[in-house]
Order: C-alpha cells, then structure tokens, then sequence
C-alpha cells in the first residue's frame, strides 16, 4: 500500500455550446475551432452552478466511490482561480454543503492552473505524515473559463470540477515523488486583477512560459528518472498528459518534449515521433478537452479522467506523465502509476455518462446566460435538471445580504 489517490470523479455542467455554433456566429472558419485549436464543444455553466457547487458535486461521487464515510476526512483542500469570496475559501463552503465535521483542517489553494497538482502534494505529503491520525484528504479542483465575447479567448471557454480522495492506504494511483521535477518564475502571462470579472491574458508569450517550463522539467525529470531507475522518459511513461488550455496545446507540448529529448533532431524528425505516438500515447486523454474546454486548476486532470474512460482496467501497471503548468507561473511535472485499484475504480467512472445527459443551448441562449441580468429568464432548472438527478446534487440558489445561498436537489 502506498500513499496516493484511492478515488477520483469528475462534474461538469449540463450545458454545452458547439464550436460549429460559434465559430459560424463569429464569421470564422470551422476549422480554426476544430482544427487550429482542437476544440468540438465547450461546457457551459447554469445560473444554478458555480465553483462551490461544481466542487461539492465532484467531491460527494468521489466520497461515494471511495466507500468511506465523512468523518473520516480530516482535510479538505479546494484549489480554484475563480472563486466566490476574497476571504471565504470555497472549501468553506463545501464543508458546509458536504456536512464534513469541525476536526477539519479546511483551506483553499490558488496558484492559477498549476494550484490542482499543489492541492494533491500537500494532500499526499500530509498523509504520510504523523499528523493524519488515519484520516483521508479530500482534494477538489473547481473552475469556471469565462472570458468575454467575441474575445480570442472565447472558443477556450469551459468549466467543470475534479475531487480526489488522498489515503495512506491505496492501490488505485501512486506517485513517484523522488521523481518529480519542479520550475517557477515570475511573469505577467495570464492574470485576473481584483475586480476583474475576466482575466488578462498574453496569449503568444503565456505558451512561451509554458513551453519554457517544460523544456526544464523535462530535462529535470529525465535526469531524475536516469538517476533513480537507469530507464529513460520516453521507455518509462506509457501515457502523457499535459495541461490544456485548448486540445492543440498537446501537440505543441508533446512536439516541444521530443525535441528537449532529442536535440539534434530536425523538426520534421521530431513531427514524425509525434505522429507515431500521439495515437497510442496521447490520444485517450484528449477527450475531455474537446467536449468540455479548459477548467483551469482541473484540466489535466481531466485528462487522466479521460484515459480512465478510454482505456480502463488496461490501465493496471501503466506509469502516466503529467505535465501540471500554472500562468504566474508555476509548473511540475511528475510520473503516476497506476495500480490494481483501477479495476474497482473502472466501476464508477462516470465522464462519459455526463457528456451524454447534456443539453445543447443555441447561440441566443448562450449570449443570455452570459448576462447574470438575462440568466434566470432563458434557461430553468427544472427544465434540465430532475429531482432525482445523480449528478447535479447542490445548486446555488442567489444571493441574500451579501451571503452565497446553495440548497441540495431533492434525490
């Protein structure tokens, strides 16, 4: 038994726009969408949705597939860039909904994308400490991607959460800490000043930064491996994943590692190892991506997310790459392994099921709900979501004297 992951389960919002949609409203070619950035549709969120809400509903399946009661979690991280209070931690707000007891430790991380891959460390550094008397971590990322309309950044929309349980006593998904290579800067590449209901972005030099943290990760890491097992990045990691603020992100970020790899290399050399790998090693991670869009702190995670659902029980033994890049900035990459757990998780995967329950808004819809004035009038709850509804469990209710109201579905 080794500390790590023993369960893992995803929400996302039961609205989604097409790319075909947008891409025809705005006067631009379908293929920019589909092809430039890799994208087919992007999730939208609700008026009865939010970060807190998103969080407690990927947390509740991820208690539940972990067969474990509440009062045996004894810390509770939320990491998020958008969320609902200056001072109030989400995570607050979660304990509150999830009715997780006092003898809590309760925090919220924020370092941008990279936050989600903080959360799990110190999660899995805390379990493995004298300190967890036997409890478990829960660990959550939750976010929203908004940014304005008819913006470059638009087509990059999503939203969704990914909750972990962190145990000192698990066969499902272990890290290889020894092996973990870090990098940090400071740099202006994406960011949200207070106030701002949208961030700032600089798009060309933000995949600089994270290419550039790459390069040094990667040569951190192969060192590392070189050092700790004698075995090379490329023979070790049966899967990569990096994080997506849009699916074509993966080609530049997988192109860029075989270069680094291999620097004498010509660049159609390195585009015919991409070619070869991206099938087998890349591919089954992607569909997140595509159907949903970015979710910040969560996004490569929902990548693992993905390949669970693509690949399944044959995941058992398979060491995953994961590339955790957060604007700012900071980055980590780091190797998973994949344990017998799989098989009893396999059980409960639940991405696939919630892609299909979701409806379809048009063009008006979405300029609507984009307005919190117009939001209530286009689209009802009752009219998408059931009362017995197993995914969409909490729901934000408005807003009373200034405090966040939420209420439970009635299931």
């Amino acid at each position: 038994m080794k500390a790590g992951i023993s369960s893992i389960s995803i929400y996302i919002p039961p609205l989604y726009l097409s790319h075909d949609d947008l891409a025809d409203a705005r006067a631009i070619p379908r293929d920019k969408f589909r092809i430039g950035l890799g994208h087919v549709n992007m999730a939208i969120v609700p008026p009865w949705d939010d970060t807190v809400t998103m969080a407690a509903n990927a947390a509740e399946m991820a208690i539940e597939t972990a067969g474990i009661d509440k009062d045996e979690i004894g810390l509770l991280i939320v990491s998020t860039e958008t969320g609902v209070d200056q001072s109030k931690p989400v995570a607050s707000f979660v304990q509150g909904l999830l009715g997780i007891g006092h003898r809590t430790r309760v925090y919220e991380i924020k370092h941008a994308c990279y936050g989600g891959t903080v959360a799990i460390m110190n999660a899995i550094n805390w379990v493995k400490s004298q300190h967890h008397r036997g409890k478990k971590a829960l660990v959550i990322t939750s976010d929203i991607a908004k940014y304005g309309l008819n913006t470059l950044g638009e087509p990059t929309q999503g939203a969704g959460a990914v909750a972990f349980i962190i145990s000192d006593e698990t066969e499902f998904i272990h890290f290889l800490p020894d092996l973990n290579a870090f990098y940090s800067k400071d740099v202006y590449d994406f960011w949200r000043p207070n106030g701002y209901l949208t961030p700032i972005v600089d798009g060309k030099y933000s995949i600089d930064c994270y290419l550039e943290a790459l390069d040094f990760c990667t040569k951190d890491l192969q060192d590392n491996l070189i050092r700790e097992t004698g075995k090379e990045l490329l023979d070790f990691v049966d899967y990569f994943m990096y994080h997506l603020p849009f699916p074509r992100m993966a080609y530049k970020a997988h192109c860029r590692l075989l270069a680094t790899l291999n620097p004498t290399l010509a660049e159609d050399a390195i585009n015919r190892m991409y070619e070869e790998s991206f099938t087998e090693k890349m591919k089954p991670a992607l569909m997140g991506s595509e159907e949903v869009g970015n979710i910040y702190t969560g996004s490569v995670y929902m990548c693992l997310m993905s390949l669970m659902e693509e690949k399944s029980e044959s995941l058992i033994g398979k060491n995953i790459g994961i590339f955790s890049y957060g604007s700012g900035c900071g980055a980590e990459f780091l190797i998973a392994h994949i344990g017998r757990g799989m098989k009893q998780q396999a059980k409960h995967l639940n991405f696939n099921k919630q892609l299909k329950r979701r409806k379809k808004i048009t063009m008006e819809e979405y300029t609507e709900l984009y307005s919190e004035q117009g939001a209530s009038k286009t689209i009802k709850r009752e009219d998408v979501i059931s009362t017995d509804d197993e995914f969409s469990r909490y729901f934000f209710t408005g807003v009373n004297e200034h405090k966040r109201q939420y209420a439970k579905n009635r299931n």
